[in-house]
């Protein structure tokens, strides 16, 4: 059951990046990053899947260097889903794998993901619609200052977050 439930993430992280670019590099890079996850599904295994999460990132990011359009938010929204619950049903799936899973535990599952879904997609919406206020309100020159701003602060946010996973406890 957990091997069919990637066909579609899988799908989503190849098809994205072909929606954005369809051009031969695309493709090609698309089909190894899904060779990657299929054959890390087939036997749940973390590292084939990172390799192929990877190479689809890279397959996106090629994807939108040949684009000649700026960035679709829904796109990079179903792409980063796509590969958080490939991740996750590959852990899930490495977990208890040859164990008898109650409904319970299922239903659990399956609701954490869909709160992350629907988390994932407020997030976005609100994102969205704070940078269409932030567009109206900061002139053209104070642009590029706020863009800055917001790179350094989720830089301090990731160098925390590696911090406190490195350390194990809280500053």
């Amino acid at each position: 059951m957990m091997r069919y439930s990637a066909i579609v993430p899988i799908i989503i992280l190849v098809g994205v990046p072909l929606w954005v670019a369809p051009s031969l590099p695309v493709v090609i890079v698309g089909a190894v990053a899904a060779c990657f996850c299929g054959a890390g599904m087939l036997r749940p295994w973390r590292s084939a899947i990172s390799v192929g999460g990877s190479l689809a990132l890279i397959d996106y990011a090629l994807a939108l260097s040949l684009a000649r359009g700026g960035l679709d938010i829904v796109g990079a929204a179903a792409f980063g889903l796509a590969l958080s619950f490939l991740l996750d049903l590959t852990d899930f799936a490495r977990r208890f794998r040859g164990a008898e899973i109650s409904a319970a535990v299922t239903r659990s599952q399956i609701a954490f993901w869909l709160g992350r879904v629907a988390i994932t997609i407020a997030v976005v919406a609100l994102l969205c619609s704070g940078a269409a206020v932030f567009a109206y309100l900061v002139p053209l020159l104070g642009r590029p200052i706020v863009a800055g701003l917001g790179a350094a602060i989720a830089f301090a946010g990731a160098l925390h977050g590696g911090i406190v996973r490195v350390d194990g406890n809280q500053p």
